[in-house]
């Protein structure tokens, strides 16, 4: 558990230095001395996960958010490391009084009596990386305050040293690298404490259309980067089961239809409001909005899974930030079992968890992979989902409806017209146009065709010249054996028929039937 209070707190070195204490302990001191027995790596493969886990919980919340964070990356991860490390979960102590008080009164130039009537010291929340405190504004306007937790800045600087190490120590053997995931979650908890970020988002809430829960309005004059302070309910209580399935089927549309989803769906960020009844989205801090081009590249590849179209699945991961493998043969193989095992007349009987995971250990059999925003909205829709019961019904719903927003014509006419009236996109045009040139000067331009499916084309070509060659012999026996029979009338004969011509007729019978065997255990008869 991280300590909060007694005595200085460690600095970046020193927290370095316990990470590599820490791992020793459960396993991975080769890491830092060298490389592990193989005895010893082939009685522990099984074990990496909840070793793992147990090293992270024990460093305290900020390294448990991290093995959450790298368990949404199932295109990267086995299933099994990945579900151990989203059970990843510590006691977290709520920041002491005195630290927020410190924090408040830094942030907004006052002391807090001047700043609230009233000031709640005990958290109505405490993540891992904010917390939140009810209070009461001048005007007897309820408020919420959420700021910042201290020491992230030191584990993030902590972790680098030791993703360096393990990537030059045995990064080949890793299925990602630690380096690239520590700066990506490095610039994920970045993101998700960004106040600024939240306010701005939380207007645009606001202002949208059809969103069933209420966003509480920002009060600038008690806000900074570090900290937010939002208007709240008069009387907040807890939501009920049918409540939280309003907030479930809210988030999962949001997220699948705008981009937007919160990267903590913890229940204590909704509130009802006592005497209206209305369900509020009380803390709308540590929230994520996708780009919209990358929205567009997730709309084409929902649209391709609608249509079953393995091809298209392919084609739209770049589109929405992932990266496919050149040969991608393994990809279109795993897409194509996994669509067919979850399509069908009984789609909807799955829930979103199970269709993530299969999808996810598709892309990862197959050398996929994700942009780690749009993993992260997957997660967050799953997470969702836990608030209340299966949503299948409404994140398809919000997947069609995000399909035919990018489709419809009159945003395809304004797309266009934006990026012609942008002057870089024919600035470049002339110098694209003088390279090329040079290249066919010079004989440098490689011209590569790359026919889809054309491998299963030709093996089915073969086959079909396989029956009929075969088709051609059992006719040429029946005609042979039938002249036998007719012209040939001395030697031995059998019912009056020439042996021969009998044998050339049962021969024929017997390829004819194991012809017509073929074709029927085919399905293509």
């Amino acid at each position: 558990m991280e300590k909060v209070t007694g005595g200085p707190p460690e600095n970046p070195a020193r927290r370095a230095a316990r990470i590599a204490r820490v791992g020793a302990r459960y396993g991975f001191g080769f890491v830092f001395r060298g490389r592990p027995s193989r005895r010893r790596d082939r009685a522990e493969a099984g074990r990496i996960g909840p070793r793992l886990r147990l090293s992270l919980e024990e460093l305290g919340p900020t390294f448990a958010e991290f093995g959450r964070f790298l368990s949404a990356r199932g295109d990267l991860l086995p299933p099994d490391v990945a579900a151990e490390l989203g059970r990843a979960s510590v006691g977290i102590n709520p920041v002491p009084f005195a630290e927020v008080r410190a924090l408040l009164e830094r942030e907004l130039g006052n002391t807090l009596e001047r700043l609230f009537v009233r000031f709640e010291e005990v958290p109505v929340r405490a993540g891992s990386l904010t917390q939140a405190h009810r209070a009461l504004l001048p005007g007897g306007r309820p408020a919420l305050v959420v700021l910042d937790r201290p020491n992230i800045r030191r584990d993030l600087l902590a972790m680098r040293p030791v993703a360096d190490v393990t990537r030059r120590r045995i990064g080949d053997r890793l299925p990602l690298d630690p380096a690239l995931s520590v700066a990506e979650f490095a610039a994920h908890v970045n993101h998700r404490r960004d106040m600024f970020f939240a306010a701005r988002i939380s207007r645009r809430l606001r202002e949208m259309g059809g969103f069933p829960l209420r966003v509480p309005q920002t009060y600038r004059d008690y806000s900074t980067g570090r900290c937010a302070t939002f208007e709240a309910p008069s009387d907040p209580k807890i939501p009920d089961e049918g409540q939280y399935g309003e907030v479930a089927g809210a988030l999962v549309r949001l997220a699948l239809s705008e981009g937007i989803f919160l990267a903590d769906a913890s229940p204590g960020r909704f509130a009802v409001d006592g005497p209206t009844g209305e369900v509020w989205l009380s803390d709308p801090t540590e929230v994520f909005s996708l780009d919209p081009e990358r929205l567009r590249g997730v709309a084409e590849v929902l649209a391709a899974v609608r249509r079953g179209e393995v091809d298209g699945v392919a084609r739209a991961l770049p589109l929405s930030g992932g990266s496919v493998p050149r040969e991608d043969s393994a990809l279109r193989r795993e897409l194509r079992e996994t669509l067919g095992s979850l399509g069908g007349p009984l789609w909807e009987e799955h829930p979103l968890a199970e269709i993530r995971a299969r999808g996810l250990e598709a892309l990862r059999r197959g050398g996929a992979k994700l942009h780690v925003e749009v993993a992260g909205m997957a997660h967050a829709v799953v997470t969702a989902e836990e608030l209340s019961g299966k949503e299948t019904r409404a994140a398809a719903g919000a997947a069609a409806g995000l399909v035919s927003r990018y489709r419809d014509p009159a945003y395809v006419a304004a797309r266009t017209a934006r990026r012609l009236a942008q002057p870089d996109a024919f600035a470049d045009y002339p110098r694209q146009i003088h390279a090329l040139l040079d290249e066919l000067k010079d004989g440098e331009v490689e011209v590569r065709f790359r026919h889809a499916g054309l491998d299963d084309l030709i093996g089915r070509v073969d086959i079909l010249a396989n029956r009929l060659v075969f088709a051609l012999l059992i006719a040429a026996l029946i005609i042979g054996s039938s002249m036998l029979g007719i012209f040939v009338t001395s030697g031995m004969q059998l019912l009056g028929v020439s042996v021969f011509g009998l044998v050339g007729f049962v021969f024929a019978a017997v390829l004819g039937l194991l012809l017509l065997v073929g074709i029927v255990r085919s399905g293509r008869l």
